[in-house]
């Protein structure tokens, strides 16, 4: 009777784990994402460098997004590149982020 206890418990808890790792992949998946709007503030003087940009949705609500800017991040002007010091609040930007556990992360922005 208890070899058969045991037997189950163990069936039961190799069921769980593909479970438990399903689970664990989907909590640390990241997404990427691109909006357009315009700059509201960048703030190149501190650790972590930021940018907020504030977005018009199709249903004329506004959605401001707030990124952390690494510094491998591609920040461009037209066709040139430029630095996170150099751009202005109300420029129009198109800004691509990741979407992930330790929150948005900005990998290109370009300002037009």
């Amino acid at each position: 009777m208890r070899t058969k206890l045991c037997s189950l418990c163990l069936v039961f808890a190799m069921g769980l784990v593909p479970l438990t790792a399903l689970h664990a992949t989907a909590a640390t998946e990241t997404i990427q994402r691109t909006v357009r709007g315009t700059v509201m503030a960048a703030n190149p003087a501190f650790d972590p460098q930021t940018i907020v940009v504030k977005v018009i949705l199709p249903n004329k609500e506004e959605l401001i997004v707030g990124a952390r800017v690494p510094t491998d991040a591609k920040i461009t002007r037209g066709t040139r590149a430029t630095r996170l010091a150099e751009l202005k609040v109300g420029e129009a930007t198109e800004m691509t982020y990741l979407k992930s556990p330790d929150g948005l992360i900005a990998q290109s922005i370009h300002v037009r």
